[in-house]
């Protein structure tokens, strides 16, 4: 569908979310390539399409996992890249579903870090796609924070919403997190902490 200015809602999505993923890299100095800049946009923005990458309904991280393994190569990839994907954005934008799902972090990582490592293994020699695939398996836990980042910086800021950081912040001890709670005006202290 285009806009007024000719553009289409995808490009204006997608150019939206490139801006705060670049801006959130440079700010955290994920030190992270443009391919991989790219990489997450596109998957921020599909969410934003209701391209949900998310496991078929009831499907767990390691059913889709068994189901890559045992896929034909082409399947596989499909397959690899959502749970890649998926694990990524629950990790980084989908922080609070972890806790309901009875999901760790470290879990996520392991599953989606080893799901682009395999498919960057599937495209030796492809200069395009396999090093992007590479840098995220590597630097998996740099790009949950930039996308936690770009999620931060988009959610309206209410009580509810410093609560949450502030409960994020006690959980995990997230240095982004502790400057988003400053740059909102509060201080992040331990429960009983002396200062």
């Amino acid at each position: 569908m285009n806009g007024p200015d000719g553009l289409t809602l995808e490009s204006d999505l997608f150019g939206f979310f490139r801006d705060r993923v670049q801006e959130a890299a440079v700010h955290q100095r994920a030190g992270v390539s443009e391919r991989a800049v790219l990489y997450l946009s596109r998957i921020l923005t599909d969410i934003g399409h209701d391209h949900d990458p998310a496991p078929a309904a009831g499907e767990t991280l390691a059913e889709l996992h068994m189901r890559a393994s045992l896929a034909e190569p082409s399947e596989a990839v499909t397959l690899l890249k959502r749970l890649g994907d998926w694990s990524l954005l629950l990790t980084g934008y989908f922080r609070e579903h972890l806790a309901r799902r009875r999901l760790s972090p470290e879990y996520c990582a392991r599953m989606g870090g080893g799901a682009y490592q395999r498919l960057e293994r599937m495209f030796p020699g492809d200069v395009t796609i396999a090093p992007v695939f590479g840098e995220l398996a590597e630097r998996y836990d740099t790009c949950v924070e930039v996308i936690a980042e770009v999620r931060d910086e988009a959610a309206s800021r209410s009580d509810s919403d410093v609560l949450r950081l502030y409960e994020e912040w006690l959980r995990t001890g997230s240095p982004r997190v502790a400057e988003r709670l400053r740059a909102l005006g509060v201080v992040p202290g331990r429960p009983g902490a002396v200062g």
